[in-house]
């Protein structure tokens, strides 16, 4: 009997495997797929950075109070930076809260680093990444204590 019950389970996941693609909606797949060739994406080559944004704690929960058309301010200035940064952009990155320090013994507390956001871009150097982040957004004043950090990343041997 158990083995007329793995039969017909078998048969089961087999008629809906099929019938599953079917009810796939087309439509936005080739939408997408046209969109995406239209604008062919052309990754430049060089090295790797991350980018690091610090922002005081407190600034970082102000930000949930600013009032929508200031927000729209601010995503604005962010969205003219990513058009002028191009396909030196990797990863946009996001805003970043709750960090935590983890240690060998096991132990972690939160983190003091004051670490608000990340990017990952890509340039020939550091001098063509620095003059990618001219005029960058987090610098525009909307805190006087807000600071970017920039780090190269290097390859590991095999991985």
């Amino acid at each position: 009997m158990a083995k007329s019950v793995k039969k017909a389970a078998k048969k089961t996941v087999k008629k809906v495997a099929k019938k599953a693609p079917k009810k796939v909606a087309k439509k936005p797949i080739k939408r997408a797929a046209k969109k995406a060739a239209a604008k062919p994406q052309v990754k430049k080559t060089g090295k790797k950075f991350l980018i690091i944004y610090h922002a005081p704690f407190e600034a970082m929960a102000q930000m949930a109070n600013v009032p929508p058309e200031q927000q729209a301010a601010g995503m604005a200035l962010w969205q003219a930076w990513i058009e002028r940064v191009g396909n030196n952009l990797i990863d946009v990155g996001a805003p970043l809260i709750n960090g935590k320090s983890l240690r060998a013994s096991g132990s972690s507390s939160p983190s003091d680093k004051e670490v608000s956001g990340y990017s990952l871009v890509v340039g020939k150097n550091l001098d063509e990444v620095m003059s990618l982040l001219e005029n960058h957004p987090h610098l525009s004043g909307w805190h006087p204590d807000a600071t970017i950090e920039i780090h190269e990343t290097i390859l590991l041997p095999g991985m």
